[in-house]
């Protein structure tokens, strides 16, 4: 099935070179730097926040995930509760927990140390743009 047309506003099914506009998935914007945080953590990792956020302990969904945690955690100061609302956790002791894991899967090489300075320069900037961005 292909369909060829010459208006630029109309969708193509099978044309040759037409955008793959359906497989797209919406930039959502994010509310608070946290969320942003997070979501630019993901971004990194090559996922989104809701795969993030689903349930489960499967690597690497769950290393990206304390990733995630760990860096809203240590720019933003949010709380443990807030945390647990943004990522889907049913209480904050799960926070809790994941934050005290960090350091030992940086020790293992699970986060490696390149990541987490990446992700501190990606962040810093995202910081630095948020104000400008909120006013």
């Amino acid at each position: 099935m292909k369909y060829y047309t010459t208006s630029p506003d109309t969708l193509t099914i099978g044309a040759f070179n037409a955008p793959s506009l359906l497989q797209e998935k919406p930039k959502i914007k994010p509310q608070t730097l946290p969320e942003a945080i997070v979501m630019a953590v993901a971004e990194y990792y090559e996922t989104d926040i809701e795969t993030l956020r689903q349930h489960g302990r499967d690597e690497p969904r769950a290393t990206h995930r304390l990733t995630a945690a760990y860096m809203a955690k240590k720019v933003t100061g949010i709380s443990n509760e807030d945390l647990a609302h943004l990522l889907r956790r049913h209480h904050q002791s799960t926070i809790s927990k994941m934050m005290s894991s960090v350091e030992r899967k940086v020790e293992s090489g699970k986060i490696s140390r390149e990541d987490v300075v990446r992700l501190n320069v990606i962040i810093g900037e995202l910081v630095r743009n948020w104000s400008y961005e909120c006013d």
